[in-house]
Order: C-alpha cells, then sequence, then structure tokens
C-alpha cells in the first residue's frame, strides 16, 4: 500500500511539474514574440572586466556618498573619465611633467580630487617648483594586473613620465589569483598570459539573452547569493585541486568568510572585502602567497618591458589592520577571535607581503614609496573610516605626500619630454 501511495504522489508531481513547465515555456514564448518584459543587462568591459566611469567624451561632475559619515561629495571626471578638472585636450597642450596613478577603491576615494592621495601628489610638486598634472584612474574591486591595464588603456595615450601603481596590501595579492569578471593570468609556456574575464556578474559584451523565464531565475539566484555560491564553490574546487588540497580546504575558506561578517558594522563585510578575505585564502590555500608575489613579479617586469623610459613607482597601501592603530577596533578583535586567528598572526602576514612588495621593487628597478611608515609614524585615530575601512582624507595628506617625497629627486634633475621635469 505504502509502494503504490509512493507511486501514485511521483506520478502526481511529474504532472504537475509538466504542467508548470508547459506554462512557463508558453509564457516565455509570448512575451518572447511580442517582445514583453525583456530581460535586463549589465554589460561588463572587455579590456578592464568594469569601468569606474565610461568615457562620456565631455567633462562631467560625479557624486558619491562618504557612508561613514552620509556626507555628498562631488568631483570631476574629464572626457575620458580620468579623475582630473582638466579636459584631455588641456592636458596633451599643457607642458610640464604627467603622472600617472592607478589603484583600486583606496586609490578611487570619496572625496574631492584634491583631497585624495593623487590630488595631494599634485599640490605638493607643484609647491616645490614641479608643473606636475596628476591622471588618476582607480575602481574598487581592481587587481594590480586591472591597474596597469587601465593604465594601458586609458592613461598612456596622455604620454605620461611617471607611472605610480597604488597597490592595497589587504587584498590585492589575492586578486592577482581571482579568474572572475576581470583579465587574469593565467599560467602559460613563456610564464603567463593574460586571459580575458569569465563572465559572472556581469553580461559578456554583446550577448543577448531571449528567454525571460531563465533570466528571473537568474535574477533570484544573485538576489539570494546562490549564483555567487556556487561560482565561486566552483573556483575554489579548481584551485584546490591545483594545490592537492581537498573539499575540506573549501569549506573551511567559505565557513571562515561568513564568520568574518560582523553584523555590528554598517557593512557586515568590511573587514572581509578589506583584509581578511585575504588573509583567510592564503590561511586555508598556503600555496597561494607564494603565487601571488611570483605574478606580481612577473606584471613588473613586463611593465618595464612595455614603458621604456617611464618611472615606475611602486606604492603599497597598508589595510588598517596593518597599520593596526590603538586602540584596535573591538569589532575587529572579536572578528579575529571568532576566526580563531590572533592579532599578531595576521598583522604578520599582511606585513610579510608588504616587505616581499618592497624587495621585489628594489630587485626589479622600480622605486618604493614606504606609507606604511609615513602612516605609522602619525598615531591618528582618524586614517580611515569605520563604515567598510577605507582612507579619509588625512591619510591621503600622509600617502600623497610621501609619493611626491620619493618622486622630487628625479623630478628635479631630470628633463620631462612634454616640457618641465621628468625622466
Amino acid at each position: 500500500m505504502t509502494l503504490t501511495r509512493a507511486k501514485r504522489a511521483m506520478k502526481t508531481l511529474v504532472v504537475y511539474g509538466a504542467i508548470i513547465a508547459l506554462t512557463l515555456a508558453a509564457v516565455d514564448l509570448i512575451c518572447i514574440g511580442f517582445n514583453l518584459f525583456p530581460p535586463g543587462y549589465n554589460y561588463g568591459d572587455p579590456e578592464l572586466g568594469w569601468r569606474p566611469a565610461r568615457a562620456s567624451g565631455r567633462m562631467t561632475s560625479e557624486r558619491c556618498i562618504e557612508y561613514s559619515t552620509g556626507e555628498e561629495v562631488s568631483y570631476a571626471r574629464n572626457e575620458d573619465g580620468v579623475r582630473t578638472a582638466v579636459s584631455r585636450a588641456d592636458q596633451l597642450d599643457t607642458a610640464g611633467v604627467r603622472i600617472a596613478v592607478t589603484g583600486d577603491s583606496q586609490t578611487d576615494l570619496c572625496a574631492s580630487n584634491e583631497q585624495t592621495h593623487p590630488g595631494i601628489l599634485e599640490r605638493s610638486l607643484r609647491a616645490d617648483g614641479i608643473a606636475a598634472s596628476v591622471l588618476a584612474y582607480g575602481a574598487g574591486r581592481y587587481s594590480p594586473l586591472q591597474d596597469y591595464l587601465a593604465y594601458r588603456t586609458v592613461l598612456r595615450p596622455y604620454h605620461p613620465d611617471v607611472l605610480l601603481i597604488n597597490l592595497y596590501t589587504g587584498n590585492d595579492f589575492y586578486d592577482l589569483l581571482r579568474s572572475d569578471d576581470r583579465p587574469h593570468f593565467e599560467s602559460s609556456p613563456a610564464g603567463y598570459r593574460i586571459a580575458p574575464p569569465v563572465w559572472f556578474q556581469y553580461d559578456a559584451p554583446g550577448f543577448r539573452r531571449r528567454s525571460r523565464v531563465l533570466f528571473l531565475f537568474r535574477t533570484m539566484a544573485e538576489k539570494t547569493g546562490l549564483r555567487q555560491l556556487m561560482i565561486r564553490g566552483r573556483q575554489l574546487r579548481l584551485l584546490a585541486a591545483e594545490q592537492h588540497r581537498g573539499f575540506s580546504a573549501v569549506t573551511g575558506y567559505m565557513w571562515d568568510l561568513w564568520k568574518a561578517n560582523a553584523r555590528s558594522l554598517g557593512y557586515p563585510a568590511a573587514f572581509s572585502a578589506q583584509m581578511l578575505n585575504q588573509n583567510l585564502f592564503f590561511r586555508h590555500f598556503p600555496e597561494s602567497r607564494t603565487e601571488s608575489l611570483r605574478r606580481l613579479q612577473y606584471l613588473m617586469r613586463k611593465v618595464r618591458a612595455e614603458n621604456p623610459g617611464v618611472i615606475l613607482v611602486m606604492s603599497p597601501l597598508p589595510s588598517y589592520l596593518l597599520l593596526h592603530p590603538a586602540p584596535l577596533d573591538s569589532a575587529l578583535i572579536s572578528t579575529l577571535a571568532r576566526l580563531g586567528i590572533p592579532v599578531e598572526e595576521a598583522i604578520a602576514q599582511e606585513h610579510g607581503l608588504y616587505e616581499d612588495t618592497r624587495a621585489l621593487a628594489r630587485n626589479e628597478g622600480w622605486l618604493f614609496v614606504d606609507n606604511l611608515a609615513a602612516l605609522d609614524a602619525l598615531h591618528r585615530p582618524d586614517l580611515f573610516n569605520r563604515f567598510d575601512y577605507h582612507y579619509l582624507p588625512p591619510a591621503s595628506a600622509v600617502i600623497g605626500r610621501a609619493q611626491a617625497q620619493v618622486l622630487m629627486p628625479l623630478l628635479q634633475t631630470h628633463p620631462s619630454p612634454t616640457g618641465g621635469a621628468g625622466p
């Protein structure tokens, strides 16, 4: 009797499932035929993955909200989306040294252009008699590879004399390993090749979808986070296989990421987004640390080979964790305790990466800006906001001046190809 009921229930489920599927297919065909409820698109950029601002062909005034204060901030971008109040034509017509600055969201800060570290760098050099023009193009979540591709695509047409890359030591080493909606390195017989984005969160440029039903299911999966979870799990399984690590490493890492959320923050994922994701990743996949440094070295050599005569500057930006101002945020202390990571161990890991970057810069012939020493000397609690741990203007003032001090001796003694001081 029980088996008969089970068969009957299964038959009912199959019938109703077929009815639902046929109904959805019919609705989908009607919507397609009459072009009802067309699917939306969020296209990525084939060269950079995404851009902070599209080339508009005109000067624009952008706005952002500094979430820690609720203040609305305005800043200028030129026709190419570069953060400068000077148009492209005027930039190219002006004599002097041009400095291209790239980086992630710690460069593209929610502050007026004059208060960001590129703005402070420009003002500091001009105060010392250098006719400098700083062209900044940073974007949230950019990897160091994307930083360079942004220079090559957007800033190199301005013929800069200096390329300064702000490498955020809180997560950029991990970002060099990611293969998602960004150009990324893949191993090749010659070392590495730049592979195109693998579109997950963004749509492939030019892609067209027809099914409204599948688009609805995709949207629901994105809203619930299920799609991102599946994508991240698949990437991590591939990585674990490369490092001969099992399923437990993947689940352990993802579980720790969940525990890293601090509900007391305005942005609960701030710690994992800005510093702990990288820390946890290298903890669960230790071989990745060496691989990330290998990729950074390859990138630095590639930049050197492709830009003869350009002054190259590596400017590592330490995270809140590495600076560990006293008193350290209680939310971070409790989060590290929840993860079972001693504060000293977490700091030591990022500090080691910072020093490895210093060694790479020295070995590869790049100038090095010691922002950690400059910021650490302040002992100020107001260098970062407490919403998502991005730099505030007091930190930018220190970083911009430290960068100017490194560049000043070279710019004062070498004539610039663009007419001022430079290489």
